[in-house]
């Protein structure tokens, strides 16, 4: 009679067969990584033969193959910059540009303050009949700064339209500096400072502007040739240097309010 019990297990370890045991034992070596899967065997009765350790049911703890790990990479960015865009795309876009236009820059700085200075002379006296003289003596100075702060107002407002920043607008107080911003604010289209293109109109300002620069320019220096004696007669010299000092007192008239 075979005393052997029904539940006996025997397996083997580098060779050495061991047992009986019971699936329980087995078990814990497998716990303790004492029974390797693939190259221990196992057998009780009822087997054939020796099976690997890995093949015996209720053994060895079956596990599925792991599903795919996300990767730890950031996800992609699902909005993609838009592509540069061409010098005729952007000039397209000249209405989109924030900021002033050429148009309410022109008007603020050479229209407004003639038709500012023009309601202000015909309001004066019904003013002064109103808040009487003395207010007057000090609201007339303020009023007449008001076309200042708004070219001031709309030139800010331009360089921003034509792609600058608005610290630009210190350089109107560099020489030689001044006169490329005020080409810039003058002539340009929305959005210059990227595209580099003019316009059809930005085409014709810029040609009037660097019309009266240069008019400007030798205007000037034909009046220091003239104040210094390089050319004209002594009559002349003395006639435009009067004409300077005349204008100097109007100028310094005009600028002391009235009692």
């Amino acid at each position: 009679m075979n005393d052997t019990p029904q539940d006996a297990w025997f397996y083997s370890r580098d060779g050495e067969k061991i047992g009986p045991v019971t699936l329980e034992f087995l078990r814990i070596k497998v716990s303790e990584a004492g029974l390797n899967p693939r190259l221990d065997m196992v057998w009780t009765q009822g087997m054939d033969e020796w099976k690997p350790a890995g093949e015996i049911e209720g053994l060895f703890e079956r596990r599925t193959a792991p599903e795919p790990q996300e990767s730890l990479a950031p996800p992609a960015n699902p909005y993609t910059p838009p592509g540069q865009e061409s010098a005729a795309q952007l000039m397209g876009k000249q209405g989109e540009w924030p900021g002033a236009r050429r148009r309410s820059y022109l008007i603020a700085l050479f229209i407004f303050p003639m038709v500012w200075a023009f309601g202000i002379a015909a309001a004066i006296p019904f003013f002064t009949s109103q808040f009487g003289p003395e207010i007057m003596k000090f609201a007339q100075p303020g009023l007449q700064i008001v076309p200042i702060f708004v070219s001031l107002y709309f030139a800010l407002q331009r360089l921003v339209n034509v792609g600058m920043s608005r610290w630009w607008y210190l350089g109107q107080l560099v020489p030689f500096l001044n006169i490329w911003v005020g080409y810039r604010l003058f002539a340009c289209p929305g959005g210059y400072a990227y595209h580099k293109k003019l316009d059809g109109a930005g085409i014709f300002l810029a040609i009037i502007y660097w019309l009266l620069v240069a008019i400007v320019v030798l205007a000037i220096a034909a009046l220091i040739a003239l104040l210094a004696g390089a050319i004209g007669t002594p009559e002349l010299r003395q006639q435009i240097q009067d004409a300077v000092r005349n204008f100097s007192d109007a100028v310094r008239a005009a600028s002391v309010p009235k009692a």
